[in-house]
């Protein structure tokens, strides 16, 4: 199968989102008579600031309030892994594996982490050394699922990626945009724009304009996609987001003319 060379970065949206384990907003209310030491209560409270300012994508403020927190709490994973997302998000990848590591060092099986690692080695194709020794009938993460399938396909492993869709049940809207890239990735314009008109019914975003402009240039409908990398780009711009705010530019630039 030949790869695309338009092929866009999974979203790290699942990574600030699903996530099981997260403090909740109200955990200091409804937790006060829980035995806490002072520092804990206050990683608490920049813990769930740090994921509203990622919300409204101020990376800046999110990546203040997640040094705080690893400060406080030197032996927390997530707050690690939400360093590692904001710097993954500003293209800073080199640090994005750092701080990532401390995680999965702290957590080895910690699948959000994981994920991210294979959004890393995926976008620096690295894809073979992502799945060397994972055991991946045991995950459960969706994003993570998906990332494991595209890879599998980009190295040319079909039975496998079908495989580890068919023994993990992973359904949800939050899951669409993965699973428009992927189908994407198979040429399956379609249904890729179908799973993309699912989810930016819930949540509009830069990288579903990225993904419809780019299977719009594959079919080499260049007005159209230029219209959305267009799209893209404006939506990136304030606050800008640097991993798709460049691609964005990019590829407006190149399809502007045609």
């Amino acid at each position: 199968m030949m790869l695309k060379n338009y092929l866009f970065p999974l979203i790290i949206i699942f990574l600030l989102g699903c996530n099981s384990e997260a403090p909740k907003e109200d955990f200091l209310e409804e937790n006060l008579e829980i035995e806490t030491t002072e520092n804990q209560l206050d990683s608490v409270y920049h813990y769930v600031r740090a994921h509203r300012y990622l919300e409204i994508n101020n990376l800046s403020a999110a990546e203040n309030r997640f040094k705080k927190v690893v400060e406080l709490e030197p032996d927390f994973a997530r707050g690690f892994l939400g360093l590692a997302n904001v710097k993954y998000l500003t293209n800073q990848i080199e640090e994005a594996k750092e701080f990532n590591n401390k995680a999965l060092r702290l957590k080895p099986n910690l699948e959000e982490a994981i994920y991210l690692n294979g959004l890393m080695y995926k976008k620096l194709d690295k894809c073979s050394k992502f799945l060397k020794n994972k055991d991946y009938k045991s995950y459960s993460y969706p994003p993570l699922i998906l990332i494991l399938g595209l890879c599998f396909e980009i190295e040319g492993k079909s039975k496998e990626a079908k495989e580890i869709f068919s023994i993990n049940e992973f359904k949800s809207i939050k899951t669409n945009l993965l699973e428009a890239e992927y189908e994407f990735y198979l040429n399956n314009y379609d249904k890729s724009l179908g799973l993309i008109e699912e989810f930016i019914n819930e949540n509009e975003n830069a990288e579903s304009y990225l993904l419809i402009g780019k299977i719009f240039l594959n079919q080499d409908m260049k007005k159209e996609a230029n219209e959305n990398f267009k799209e893209a780009m404006d939506i990136s711009k304030e606050p800008k987001i640097p991993i798709y705010y460049s691609e964005a530019k990019a590829l407006h630039e190149e399809t502007k003319n045609d």
